[in-house]
């Protein structure tokens, strides 16, 4: 079994480790008439290069950057960053929430229409450059709005055509339980998804009512403690292995390691102004996940062994299907 990274195919028996939500660099439509627009793409390239670098050492082979069509996807910027790191990264296909994404043009099409431009991108390559997506990343807001579901329509009809894994954003966790109903009446295969951001749960109850139905869950942004404590979340994820779930169960952080934007390219705090290199350098490093965290998870019980599955079985069978 394999899955498409942006360099090519990778059999599941060669990914190593993997991090299944991290990204290179988050860009809006826009940014680029900031009169002060001038991305240093090698100083980009040479940030993330050291970031992956760093988790090779860590035995990650892969990385999969879930960066949504219209928030600055670069599928050419990410093979660069690949080539020279060592590190696979497998890029999405697919739109995002309708607060921050869904391109006008699509939000008048239906799920049979988005899903074929998907399997366009999936067979054949994104534009000109021939790099190919190796998952669909779908996402919801705080309300599951119609043209949403409609957009995760699309990504459940283009998967079972495909056979490609499909990865979420749910905005404050909510909505994960829509997003599976959703993707089961379009003939989603819950095996190959994961419903992501369940890391702002108070408990583990309602993740793990979420794997039950036999789907992924990610605590997927390990480090970003201003929307939960990593304490709280080492809590959980320990709870979730005592209570069955831990094949279920994958980790990240949703790190980016740079932006091309003159300024932070997305709201944060009132009154809180910071450089983009600023915002990132108050970031966990991409390793954090695997050394301090995963210290974090022993302290709680969780073995050296529940922590290969989740960061080396879980996403091989995600991404590819194989046992």
């Amino acid at each position: 079994m394999q899955v498409m990274s942006v360099t090519g195919p990778v059999d599941a028996a060669n990914l190593g480790r993997v991090l299944v939500h991290e990204h290179i660099t988050i860009d809006l439509p826009g940014q680029e008439l900031d009169p002060s627009y001038a991305p240093d793409i090698p100083e980009i390239v040479a940030r993330s290069v050291d970031q992956l670098q760093k988790l090779r050492d860590l035995g990650v082979g892969a990385i999969v950057d879930p960066c949504p069509v219209e928030l600055g996807r670069d599928p050419e910027l990410y093979a660069e960053v690949s080539e020279k790191s060592g590190v696979k990264i497998i890029f999405a296909t697919g739109f995002y929430m309708e607060a921050m994404g869904i391109p006008f043009y699509w939000r008048a099409r239906d799920a049979d229409e988005i899903a074929e431009f998907y399997l366009s991108e999936i067979h054949d390559g994104v534009g000109s450059t021939g790099l190919k997506p190796g998952i669909i990343k779908a996402a919801t807001g705080l309300d599951a709005t119609p043209l949403e579901r409609r957009v995760l329509a699309a990504a459940a009809k283009a998967q079972a055509q495909s056979g490609v894994a499909i990865i979420t954003h749910t905005e404050n966790s909510r909505h994960g339980d829509v997003q599976q109903a959703v993707f089961a009446e379009n003939g989603g295969d819950p095996s190959r998804i994961m419903i992501g951001h369940q890391d702002e749960q108070k408990s583990a109850a309602p993740i793990a009512a979420l794997a039950a139905n036999g789907t992924f869950v990610g605590i997927d942004r390990v480090g970003l403690e201003s929307l939960a404590s990593d304490d709280h979340r080492a809590d959980i994820v320990a709870e979730l292995i005592r209570g069955g779930h831990r094949e279920n169960l994958c980790l990240s952080q949703d790190c980016m390691c740079g932006s091309k934007a003159a300024k932070v390219p997305f709201a944060i705090s009132t009154g809180v102004k910071l450089t983009v290199e600023q915002f990132i350098g108050n970031m966990k490093p991409m390793t954090h996940v695997l050394t301090d965290f995963a210290d974090k998870l022993r302290e709680r019980g969780v073995t050296d062994d529940d922590l290969e599955v989740i960061f080396r079985d879980n996403p091989r069978r995600l991404l590819t299907g194989a046992e």
